[in-house]
Order: structure tokens, then C-alpha cells, then sequence
């Protein structure tokens, strides 16, 4: 499941890279749809993940997430909030991803 979020990472990041390059409406359309679809494949990841999620020790009151769960949450995390900033662009209320 870990090299399935690092590789939707890399779909996620070369899909940003077109978009940015081209700067169409349909390129555009379909990143923010790729983007959503990506995060809800993490997120359902994250749900069914089937391994150890937490770390054997603590360190003081915080107890760590382990390194494959963390590198899915963290992606998904990631790729959740530029979903959100793609549909913010979408519907102009923020330009931060794109600036069209």
C-alpha cells in the first residue's frame, strides 16, 4: 500500500506539471477531477490499511504513527488540501495552485 500512495503521488505531481504547462480548461477540469479521485483512494487506503499503524514507543504523551502509515496519511493529507485548493481555484475564490 505504500508504494500504491507514493505512486499516486507521482500521478498526482505529473498531472499538476501538465496543468501548469497547458493551462486549458479541459486539462484543467480533469485535474481537479484526478485529484479528487486520488484522494479518495488515499483515504480508503488509510481506512483499510491492514498493518501495524502505531509505533511500539511513545515519547512523552505523543505516540507515533509507523513509517507506512504515516507516508499514506501524509499523502493523503497532502493531495486532500490540493483537492481542496483545485476546487477553490475552480470556483475563483482562491488562486493559489493557478493563477488564471
Amino acid at each position: 500500500m505504500v508504494i500504491i500512495a507514493i505512486l499516486l503521488d507521482i500521478v498526482a505531481a505529473a498531472a499538476y506539471v501538465v496543468q501548469a504547462q497547458s493551462m486549458t480548461a479541459a486539462f484543467f477540469t480533469l485535474g481537479v477531477v484526478l485529484q479528487i479521485v486520488i484522494s479518495l483512494i488515499l483515504l480508503i487506503m488509510m481506512v483499510r490499511y491492514q498493518g501495524r499503524r502505531r509505533a511500539r514507543y511513545w515519547t512523552g504523551t505523543y505516540h507515533p504513527f509507523t513509517f507506512g502509515f504515516g507516508i499514506i496519511t501524509l499523502s493523503f493529507v497532502v493531495n486532500a488540501l490540493m483537492a481542496v485548493l483545485y476546487v477553490f481555484n475552480l470556483l475563483n475564490i482562491n488562486n493559489i495552485v493557478f493563477s488564471h
